[in-house]
């Protein structure tokens, strides 16, 4: 390239031939270099008034050293290495020429995968001249015929990447031979996601990339409590001491002390009747005698026996047990019985 920017026609005349897809059946490279022709004077002419600002001084700087390196491995027929240069120049400053270049380069290098990117990705910035914009929307259709497309959309800052091929922002159209691929998915502030995509020969994939959705949040367990322990059991009233029953056998008891001391006086009184008769025995003292001592008896036995049987109603029946249990009192020769089942 002379001072004026134009190209010299040897300096990309040389070399084997290009691949048999060039564009529109040319057979050599003489259309690539015109192109490269083209995209250098593009660079070499002066900025317009209404250009953009000019991006950081540093960033701007290392962009056209990138440039002016691929420039040179272009003239040395070093295609690949042109277009890696002509790529990290367009990532330092946005340069629709600077893809174009590299787009050149990977077509002379046999690359039709990397040039089918480059072309589209500078069709997507402005800078490119009529002709230019001609020449790459030719080249990116004449290769998909054989390569397989995947167009990718996602949410603003994500990039993406198919296989080892160069890292873009998306929106991004990318190519691939035939068959199944890798695509990388970096999200911002994410880990780096990999899926893979099957390519099909002059198809184009649509792929929608999505923000996945919020992980759902655990909400905390309640805190372990104790189990309830079980109901008590329903409080048994207590029954009252002096029931029916223990007042009956407290009469009854009553009863029967009353006979008891009816039995001693009539006890004494026959041991009056018998002194009386043996100081003069006849037939009525010994009748009245034998009479007081059997009612004696028969009222000390029943005396004993309502006391034992008061006393029983007093202290046997002790709650719901008094309708189980039942009490036998009885009288036998010269005692009294006391029996019971419970």
């Amino acid at each position: 390239m002379n001072s004026s920017g134009t190209v010299v026609a040897s300096s990309c005349g040389g070399g084997k031939a290009g691949p048999t897809s060039s564009w529109r059946g040319r057979g050599t490279r003489l259309g690539l270099a015109f192109g490269l022709g083209l995209a250098l004077a593009s660079v070499a002419a002066p900025a317009r008034a209404d250009d953009p600002p000019p991006v950081a001084e540093s960033a701007a700087a290392e962009a056209r050293q990138q440039y002016g390196m691929g420039t040179q491995a272009f003239a040395q027929k070093r295609y690949s290495e042109a277009a890696l240069h002509f790529e990290a120049a367009a990532s330092f400053k946005a340069s629709a020429i600077a893809l174009y270049t590299a787009a050149l380069a990977w077509d002379l290098a046999s690359r039709p995968e990397r040039a089918a990117d480059a072309y589209a990705r500078s069709l997507e910035v402005p800078g490119l001249d009529p002709k230019q914009t001609t020449i790459a929307k030719d080249r990116v259709s004449a290769l998909e015929k054989t390569l397989g497309t995947v167009a990718v959309t996602a949410p603003e800052g994500w990039k993406v990447q198919l296989d080892t091929l160069t890292e873009v922002q998306t929106p991004a159209r990318l190519h691939g031979s035939p068959g199944v691929h890798t695509l990388t998915v970096r999200i911002p502030g994410k880990p780096i996601e990999r899926r893979d995509v099957t390519l099909d020969a002059g198809k184009v994939t649509t792929l929608e990339l999505e923000e996945p959705p919020p992980a759902p949040v655990a909400e905390p367990e309640p805190a372990s409590t104790a189990p309830e322990p079980p109901p008590a059991p329903p409080a048994r009233l207590r029954e009252p001491f002096w029931t029916t029953l223990r007042v009956v056998g407290v009469g009854v008891a009553g009863v029967g002390v009353a006979a008891l001391g009816a039995g001693v006086i009539l006890g004494t009184s026959a041991n009056g009747a018998k002194d009386a008769y043996d100081a003069g025995p006849t037939r009525a003292a010994f009748d009245h005698a034998s009479s007081l001592q059997t009612w004696t008896n028969v009222t000390l036995i029943t005396g004993a026996v309502l006391v034992a049987g008061g006393v029983a109603l007093v202290v046997l029946p002790l709650g719901n047990e008094r309708s189980e249990g039942q009490v036998k009192v009885g009288a036998a020769p010269g005692s009294i019985v006391v029996g019971g089942t419970f």
